[in-house]
């Protein structure tokens, strides 16, 4: 294959593997090697976690980015177009650099191979390769780096952070990461570099001891949400959004308001407030209340309790795992006291749907199931049924949209979660935009 334009980009990027059976960095590491090192030389704020990391992943840039920083973003999935994932002061890459650096990957691929023709990386590899060389080409101040999956043999794990996050510990991706919070929050640990500061969010106790002790080991300075920090909600804004308050031992910030909902961004935004202090500290910046708030306020992120309509209200919301499904649960139960709630669910089928359904039939007075479109590992109609068949079942999601929406009144609220993969069709759906494949 030989990478011409940007369509050609993205199928060179998309025929890579999306997994290797030996878990380790050499492969990320030959490569990176080969481009000469792009990550040597740059400030990263490397942040993992089950849920949460692509809040607090925005709401640093954009702190950072109202401070007068040059400030890399490295996130996924994309919502509408690929470039999302790696962008500067929130600006995609632009198709002309993604093919330049594609282009670039493409040949020092093609050279490792010929002198190791078992040499191959990664579709999330190649990716990470790129973002890397094309922060340090656009010579960013700092970047702020959203883990794939786990940490310790993720591809970002070649980075050495300013500070390591780690916003939540629960079960997801088990089949790579292991069974227990203790096995998933040693891969999470595994960003942790010696002497390093990390600040992480209100984990189990189970995660929160073993990402204690590997900070203790490494002499990395800890900082605990609810311990040495803590935000708290101070009022709902009529406009959609939160007010709160922050404190830790340094700071108390009063009036700070987010414009995203729901409880567990409240904790989000401690967890990112605390580590944009802590780079603060670090660089010997003075903290500015009004900068703070102005960064906080360009804090959007789609998909995210994100509403989409108010007449009826449409939200959309990416919980994908049973962590991510209580906190939505709550939510719901928190700002729609007394509403119908009508809720269009479509998940992977490597996702506990067991754990994920029934909270979500208590608090719906309809749940339609829906197939994720366009992804070999949607969950099928057999799955849903084999967790409880008495849920009704479209697999067609424009057709279950219509079907729903045809049933619902305006004073009604109809929540559409499960996937980001579902989010992304449907909110292109609902403002006429086209998804690249």
């Amino acid at each position: 294959m030989t990478v011409t334009d940007y369509q050609s980009a993205l199928a060179y990027i998309h025929s890579r593997p999306r997994l290797h059976k030996e878990a380790n960095l050499n492969r990320i590491g030959a490569l990176l090697d080969a481009l000469g090192r792009p990550q040597e030389g740059q400030q990263f704020i490397h942040v993992t976690g089950t849920n949460g990391k692509g809040s607090v992943v925005k709401m640093v840039t954009c702190l950072l980015e109202a401070t007068g920083l040059n400030v890399g973003r490295f996130t996924s999935p994309f919502i509408t177009r690929f470039n999302e994932r790696i962008a500067i002061n929130q600006t995609p890459i632009p198709d002309a650099q993604l093919v330049a650096e594609v282009q670039k990957i493409e040949q020092q691929v093609s050279r490792l191979q010929a002198a190791d023709p078992e040499f191959a990386v990664t579709e999330f590899e190649t990716i990470t390769a790129v973002m890397f060389d094309y922060f340090k080409q656009q010579a960013v101040d700092i970047a702020v780096i959203e883990v794939g999956i786990g940490g310790l043999y993720d591809s970002t794990n070649v980075l050495t952070p300013q500070i390591a996050v780690i916003t939540s510990v629960g079960l997801d991706h088990q089949n790579l990461l292991g069974p227990t919070l203790g096995a998933i929050a040693t891969h999470k640990a595994g960003i942790i570099k010696g002497h390093h500061p990390v600040v992480i969010g209100r984990l189990p106790s189970e995660a929160q001891a073993v990402i204690t002790e590997t900070a203790k080991r490494l002499a990395s300075p800890l900082a605990i949400n609810g311990v040495d920090f803590e935000a708290r909600l101070t009022k709902t804004l009529p406009t959609w959004g939160q007010q709160l308050i922050f404190s830790n031992q340094a700071n108390r910030l009063q009036q700070l308001q987010i414009p995203l909902m729901g409880d567990y961004q409240i904790q989000n935004a401690a967890v990112a407030l605390q580590t944009y202090l802590t780079y603060l500290a670090q660089q010997h910046l003075p903290v500015d209340i009004l900068t703070i708030k102005r960064g906080l306020k360009q804090a959007t992120w789609p998909g995210r309790f994100e509403k989409i309509n108010d007449e009826p209200l449409i939200i959309l919301d990416g919980a994908h795992n049973p962590e991510g499904i209580a906190e939505l649960v709550k939510t719901i139960r928190h700002q729609f006291k007394g509403r119908d709630i009508r809720l269009l669910f479509g998940a992977l089928g490597d996702k506990n749907l067991a754990q994920m359904l029934p909270p979500l039939k208590k608090v719906a007075s309809t749940l339609l199931l829906t197939t994720v479109p366009d992804n070999p590992r949607a969950a099928t109609p057999e799955q849903y049924a084999q967790v409880d068949s008495e849920i009704a079942i479209e697999p067609d999601w424009p057709v279950a949209l219509t079907r729903i929406l045809a049933d619902i009144s305006t004073d009604d609220v109809l929540v559409i979660t499960g996937s980001l993969y579902l989010i992304s069709a449907i909110r292109s759906y609902f403002k006429g935009e086209i998804i690249d494949d």
